[in-house]
């Protein structure tokens, strides 16, 4: 658990730093940036997981170089996510998905109008529009004899919400079953802004390779908001 939140901590930072990255992202209300990050956190974890896999060994590389095989990852603590995830990564791998299709991907995962409780959701779906059209382009360039793939490849984001839906259940039977505290980026990331209770123990039953890295202090003293999620 411990190296778990570690890992997933060290991801969150990154996820924020590459969202403040997204043109109009920083001109959205600071409800509406915390409100995406916590609705788009675990899809882009996921997706961020599922192109570190190898098929050969069938193993998944973390961001810190720990690789794992089914049956280690189902004993660290995804349990039955673990066949999910890998199921999900097996049919990324047909599309051969880049770095930079798997950022656009990530991009519009996050920057998304459809999200409940959003103030400006059509200002959202407008920095959406040049999102999926760049991943239209360069996905016909790079695939000019393949004019279907782009909706292919856009139809993963709805496997990726059902996985981080049933991820966040998960991950809070884990808390519950697991003692010591929740990192507060964690913390947040789990107060569920898609409509419905926070996803707490007493209420329950690469984005892109070349991202920039920060540390946590780098998020904190940024000055944006006093939520984990955009600090």
């Amino acid at each position: 658990w411990d190296k778990f939140s570690e890992l997933a901590t060290k991801c969150i930072i990154k996820i924020v730093e590459f969202a403040k990255r997204l043109p109009g992202f920083t001109g959205l209300t600071i409800a509406d940036q915390i409100t995406l990050l916590k609705a788009a956190c675990l899809d882009i974890l996921i997706l961020r997981i599922c192109t570190r896999y190898t098929p050969e060994q069938d193993t998944m590389t973390f961001s810190d170089g720990l690789t794992l095989n089914r049956t280690q990852m189902h004993n660290a603590g995804f349990g039955p996510l673990t066949d999910l995830v890998f199921t999900f990564a097996n049919q990324l791998l047909p599309l051969e998905m880049d770095d930079t299709e798997t950022g656009l991907l990530s991009a519009i995962c996050l920057i998304c109008g459809d999200r409940q409780d959003l103030e400006e959701p059509t200002k959202v779906d407008k920095l959406q529009e040049p999102l999926l059209e760049a991943l239209k382009i360069y996905i016909r360039k790079r695939r000019p004899s393949k004019p279907h793939m782009f909706p292919k490849i856009l139809m993963k984001i709805t496997d990726l919400r059902s996985i981080s839906a049933k991820g966040a259940e998960r991950v809070i039977t884990l808390k519950m079953e697991i003692p010591g505290s929740m990192p507060p980026l964690i913390q947040e990331m789990l107060e569920n802004s898609e409509g419905h209770e926070p996803l707490t123990p007493s209420s329950s039953g690469n984005p892109v390779e070349h991202s920039p890295s920060t540390s946590p202090s780098s998020v904190e003293n940024s000055g944006v908001s006093q939520s984990p999620l955009v600090q």
